[in-house]
């Protein structure tokens, strides 16, 4: 295991458990000013529908103590910031649950508690409904999510748009900002990077974000579904392309954040000790983060990584947001490179500022690369690119075509942002 601490590590989360004794104390002087704050913050609701999932397969979970068991859609709550009236636009946080939890989970006081640990938060944060549905389209023998478990298009396809459409945010990529813990990490992780040009930062909390680990599919089939009827075969192209690791070099123009912590619980939480679960899950979980960080080292990929002790548990997951929240979610990132790397295996989506459709699914991991306005594919299959930019074409993979060249001088602007580094620690 990793030594290495950052500042956020060992010696600086135990003053902050200290700090969290007083916690009952903040609580109640949060309390105290939740009605002001009910005033200005404002919790909405949403009920979408969906042609990728069927709500009566998904296997949700039990709604958060104390609330009522609601029937079974596909809710998203969000939360809007003081100040929001329809006019000012604002960032936008994507917040995703774990696997046992709900889109009510974040907001639950016993759970992310999110009111209490960030008030006034200045931006909209949006809290979907995964159920226990992995972020994934399943593979299901070949199906791909098209059985009504298709996660991640109601997440790319739907939701996406849903929100861009329907609320107030800003434009650029540094004011869009995806996290999650667990299950909700991996998802995190895996759909920043199948939409860099929409995601300018990305947060783990915890997450299952080596996904071809050799210890991880056994310990994936305890948790309710078996690994390969939602990733198919653990060492093929359907689960490489959903591997955080594997598709890391994605996020290169990406801030990246992980924490996670050692397994060892301290005194701090009530009834952590006999947390077996979460001691296990934890320990096993930092193996997923020194595995990413390795690899985004190993591309070029800044990552901020803050390895703690603590287990699997929301008091954890709760002091991992503030410290995403202090590490800077919408800090500047560039607004689009001007050469690129892009992997997946999706049939259609989005790479940078050039749309893609397969001809048929693909059966290995895809690359496209841009270099000088010179758009690059290797892999299989034939692809119609739609680029933003330029007459659209046909091509069989491999294949090589020169894109419309830029403006000079936005050329010359997007290469500078191209050469930044995202405001990112270094691996460590």
């Amino acid at each position: 295991m990793s030594h290495h601490r950052s500042t956020a590590g060992e010696h600086g989360l135990l003053p902050a458990l200290r700090r969290a004794g007083w916690m009952s104390i903040t609580a109640a002087l949060v309390a105290c000013a939740l009605p002001y704050a009910a005033r200005a913050s404002r919790l909405i609701t949403w009920v979408t529908p969906s042609r990728y999932v069927d709500v009566g397969k998904a296997q949700f979970n039990s709604p958060p103590a104390g609330e009522p068991v609601q029937s079974p859609a596909l809710r998203v709550n969000i939360l809007l910031p003081d100040g929001y009236n329809g006019h000012r636009r604002f960032p936008v946080l994507f917040l995703l649950h774990g696997h046992g939890d709900s889109y009510r989970s974040w907001m639950a006081p016993n759970n992310g508690d999110l009111t209490a640990i960030a008030p006034h938060l200045p931006a909209i944060v949006v809290m979907p409904e995964a159920a226990e549905g992995w972020y994934t389209n399943w593979w299901d023998g070949g199906k791909r999510g098209s059985d009504g478990t298709g996660w991640e298009s109601y997440y790319l396809d739907e939701l996406l748009p849903l929100v861009q459409r329907r609320l107030r945010i800003l434009p650029s990529r540094s004011e869009h900002a995806i996290a999650g813990l667990s299950m909700g990490g991996e998802g995190a992780l895996s759909l920043a990077e199948q939409r860099p040009d929409f995601f300018g930062a990305a947060a783990s909390f915890s997450g299952s974000i080596s996904i071809q680990r050799p210890e991880w599919p056994a310990a994936f089939n305890t948790q309710g579904q078996t690994y390969t009827n939602v990733y198919g075969d653990p060492a093929g192209f359907y689960a490489t392309g959903h591997n955080p690791v594997a598709l890391v070099g994605n996020l290169r123009y990406t801030r990246v954040f992980v924490r996670v912590g050692n397994g060892v619980a301290l005194p701090y939480f009530p009834g952590e000790a006999t947390n077996w679960f979460g001691a296990a899950a934890e320990l096993e979980l930092s193996q997923h983060a020194q595995e990413f960080v390795r690899a985004a080292s190993a591309a070029g990929v800044a990552v901020h990584y803050e390895p703690t002790t603590g287990i699997h548990d929301w008091p954890w997951w709760r002091l991992a947001l503030q410290a995403a929240l202090k590490w800077g979610l919408f800090a500047p990132v560039p607004a689009a490179p001007s050469s690129w790397q892009f992997q997946t295996i999706s049939q259609s989506g989005r790479a940078w500022d050039v749309r893609f459709r397969f001809a048929a699914p693909p059966s290995t991991l895809e690359t496209f690369s841009l270099n000088d306005s010179v758009l690059s594919a290797t892999g299989s299959g034939t692809a119609t690119i739609h680029p933003d930019r330029g007459r659209s074409f046909t091509a069989q993979l491999p294949f090589s075509r020169r894109l419309q060249a830029l403006p000079r001088r936005h050329h010359r602007r997007r290469s500078r942002a191209a050469h930044q580094t995202p405001g990112a620690s270094p691996a460590g």
